[in-house]
């Protein structure tokens, strides 16, 4: 189960209904609300949580649904009677752990949508994050263990760097999701559900070619071959793109990320390069933040967007629909990602219990999408320096 303080909630932008059903089973799980009891009325709930009339009964009925509680006409709501960890609709419990980085943007919406497909498979998420720090993360993955939950989704804060965690849950025959590629050798003990990167870089890049860009700029960390996941895919498409494609490609054209989160030591090479004869005409960011970043950088220098230097990104993640222009971006469809999660986990539960079922697949790849806003446009459209 989710367990977050109101702060956390808020943060997390967990619906409120949600909220709400995350709390009572917390109340029905620990014995402050025991079999036979009855839920207290709408209205007092209302009150206490400060939530609306259709969000509170949004979140009883979803309760309802799931087994936990029961509503008898004329008498009112009540908790369901629970035996050997089943309700009285023998439905199963089932704790899952979540583990992810605590600062990256997508986390917030990632736990949104697991925590509402978990409800819908009546299944308990116990969310644990670690800043970028491997040894917090394996403290982290070592407190899930404890609480013995019956599988893991693990999104690594260092992809490269996952013995620890792996060898935790593999020795104990647990199954583990993981939302990253961490290796090529799929006899591990996981499996991965990610995001095509190859292909997101690719869709951007013939998008912007198709658009006339033919100078295009990179804003993003090098790959080198001992990398693995978006970093290498990434950089290896971009550099492919731009050499199949007869593009001049400059050193100067790879722009390391803290050239624009430290401006004001960068900012004159910035426009040297920028306001030349040879100026990109489009920038891509390796991830949101990164485009976010260079749009404000770019622009400090006088330079509009879209009008005389393109930009786009990757992530779609939250401050991108709402930036002025709005990014162009690559989605990496959230919502599927999430189902194809839960689907191989739910076959690997199965494989788990000893039944007769049997998942082949190691690694599934979903393929994003190109989100078009206001952040690129045609160089026949724009005002160019070269």
């Amino acid at each position: 189960m989710l367990r977050c303080s109101m702060k956390n909630f808020e943060s997390l932008r967990v619906p409120k209904y949600v909220q709400l059903m995350i709390r009572l089973r917390d109340q029905i799980e620990e014995g402050k609300l025991k079999p036979g009891d009855p839920l207290p009325t709408r209205e007092r709930l209302m009150k206490e949580f400060d939530l609306s009339l259709s969000t509170v009964t949004r979140a009883i009925s979803e309760l309802e649904r799931q087994g936990w509680l029961v509503s008898r006409q004329g008498s009112g709501t009540f908790v369901v009677k629970r035996t050997n960890g089943a309700t009285e609709t023998n439905v199963d419990s089932i704790a899952v752990g979540l583990l992810l980085p605590s600062a990256q943007p997508y986390s917030q919406e990632l736990v949104t949508e697991i925590v509402h497909e978990a409800n819908e498979h009546n299944i308990r998420v116990l969310v644990m994050y670690a800043p970028d720090d491997e040894e917090i993360e394996l403290n982290n993955a070592r407190l899930l263990f404890e609480k013995e939950i019956n599988a893991l989704i693990w999104f690594p804060v260092a992809p490269k760097k996952h013995v620890g965690v792996a060898s935790l849950f593999g020795k104990n025959k647990i199954p583990v999701v993981i939302g990253e590629k961490v290796t090529d050798h799929f006899d591990a003990p996981w499996i991965c559900v990610r995001s095509d990167y190859s292909q997101g870089m690719r869709s951007i890049l013939e998008y912007l070619y198709e658009l006339g860009h033919r100078k295009i700029a990179y804003v993003g960390p090098k790959g080198s071959e001992s990398d693995f996941g978006p970093v290498l895919e990434r950089w290896y498409t971009y550099k492919d793109f731009m050499k199949s494609n007869n593009m001049w490609n400059p050193d100067e054209w790879l722009i390391n990320p803290s050239v624009f989160r430290d401006w004001h030591a960068h900012s004159g090479r910035m426009e040297n390069l920028f306001r030349s004869s040879n100026a990109p005409t489009a920038v891509i960011g390796y991830d949101d933040t990164i485009a976010l970043e260079a749009m404000k950088g770019l622009s400090a220098l006088g330079l509009r967007i879209p009008e005389e230097v393109a930009v786009v990104g990757h992530g779609d993640y939250p401050g991108g629909q709402y930036s002025n222009p709005r990014l162009t971006t690559v989605s990496p469809c959230h919502a599927e990602y999430v189902d194809a999660i839960f689907r191989v986990l739910m076959m690997e539960l199965a494989v788990a219990r000893g039944e007769n079922a049997v998942n082949s697949q190691r690694e599934i790849v979903i393929a994003p999408r190109l989100l078009l806003r206001d952040s690129a446009l045609a160089v026949s459209n724009m005002q160019v320096t070269g």
